[in-house]
């Protein structure tokens, strides 16, 4: 009953107040992650999961049976992507059986998974997952060399062999996106990293800002790892002034924009991963991990919170629900400075994370002036690249 009544309250918003933005022709993300574990061949100092990888503990494991009832659970609840995340997914015997089982027996028409790329240098290995179903790779790669690169995974040779394992991916023709984790040890050569990146022909470039989330926020490191979001932007503007005309699809992840004036459009935070379908929807996510009580009561508050309610409930009440649980992530880990509320994207924006605002304070904010905006896909790339269950096309 009270879930009507929300929902009405949300149809009655929609239809009596209007907003001067245009509608743009954006989709609500079908994708979302199934988790198969934190066990991982590498030790990233900035990963969201440190203490289990290092402990070897804790590693939430899923079991064969139990990945198939989530991903039954997803093509239930709508879902049209998948993406297998860890951890890392390749250390699974499964992995093939599960992308074959979703793949083939549930219809998704989209399979990606994240990787390090360690055991896809092995071509027989891709080989094995394009034949199980495989569609798309996220690549985490973190340095423009090897120093850099196997410095912060921790494992001799890891640049090599991500390197390898891009070129068997571009090989079988499947689409290639990469994150690089921005942080203290290579934010110096962005451009580097982009430039290499383009030569081996990635289809989506990913810079993701270290954000200490789980149990990344407990790790004495993070004072080495995290970097001034001023300096990160900074050198970000550098690298797309330097390489913007070969630039693929790009994306910007966990910076204000206020640290991007001018680049605005490159930045996807959780109020925009809504409308990226190559973002998880945080909703049916967190539905499948959590179960739906803990999911419903986080989601009331999420939407009372959301600031451009009007706008994003013409796409829908799951929508509105996915843009709930972003929320809900917002003012639970972020912090919203005197600055913020003077800017232009105050109502779209993630703000500081609060352990960000412990170690750099509010000093470098700087607010956007101007009327405020209150579409969250304003000016996103994301928003134009494909639609949901669609590939774009391979780049040549």
């Amino acid at each position: 009953m009270w879930i009507a009544l929300l929902f009405s309250s949300i149809r009655f918003i929609t239809f009596n107040f209007k907003t001067e933005e245009p509608l743009t022709v954006l989709y609500h993300t079908k994708k979302v992650e199934i988790n198969l574990g934190y066990a991982c061949n590498a030790k990233c100092p900035f990963c969201y999961y440190y203490d289990s990888v290092i402990t070897k503990s804790n590693e939430n494991t899923l079991t064969t049976e139990q990945a198939k009832k989530q991903l039954k659970q997803a093509k239930m609840l709508g879902i049209q992507e998948i993406e297998f995340t860890g951890g890392e997914v390749t250390l699974r015997k499964d992995l093939p059986e599960l992308i074959t089982y979703a793949k083939k027996e549930l219809g998704f028409s989209i399979v990606c998974l994240i990787t390090n790329g360690i055991r896809l240098a092995k071509r027989d290995y891709v080989a094995n997952l394009v034949v199980a179903g495989i569609d798309d790779i996220l690549f985490s790669i973190h340095g423009h060399d090897a120093p850099t690169h196997d410095d912060l995974t921790k494992v001799p040779r890891s640049f090599d062999h991500i390197l390898q394992a891009m070129d068997h991916a571009n090989e079988f023709g499947l689409r290639v996106r990469t994150n690089t984790v921005v942080c203290k040890t290579n934010f110096m050569h962005l451009t580097e990293i982009m430039r290499l990146l383009i030569r081996k022909k990635v289809d989506n470039i990913n810079f993701v800002m270290f954000n200490p989330v789980l149990q990344a926020k407990n790790i004495d490191i993070v004072k080495e790892v995290y970097v001034n979001y001023a300096d990160a932007g900074r050198e970000i503007i550098k690298a797309i002034q330097s390489c913007e005309a070969e630039l693929p699809h790009f994306n910007v992840r966990y910076m204000p924009f206020c640290f991007l004036p001018g680049y605005e459009q490159y930045v996807t935070n959780m109020d925009q991963m809504t409308f990226d379908p190559d973002e998880w929807d945080n909703f049916t996510s967190f539905r499948i991990r959590k179960g739906s009580l803990i999911t419903w009561l986080c989601l009331i508050p999420g939407i009372l919170k959301i600031p451009y309610l009007p706008f994003v409930a013409r796409y829908g009440f799951k929508a509105v629900c996915t843009a709930a649980i972003s929320r809900f992530y917002v003012f639970k880990d972020r912090i919203k400075t005197r600055s913020c509320k003077k800017c232009a994207y105050e109502k779209v924006c993630d703000y500081l994370y609060r352990h960000y605002h412990d170690i750099y304070g509010e000093a470098d904010v700087t607010p956007i002036p101007g009327k405020k905006v209150c579409n969250p896909a304003w000016i996103m790339n994301a928003a134009k690249i494909r639609k949901p269950g669609e590939l774009p096309k391979k780049i040549n």
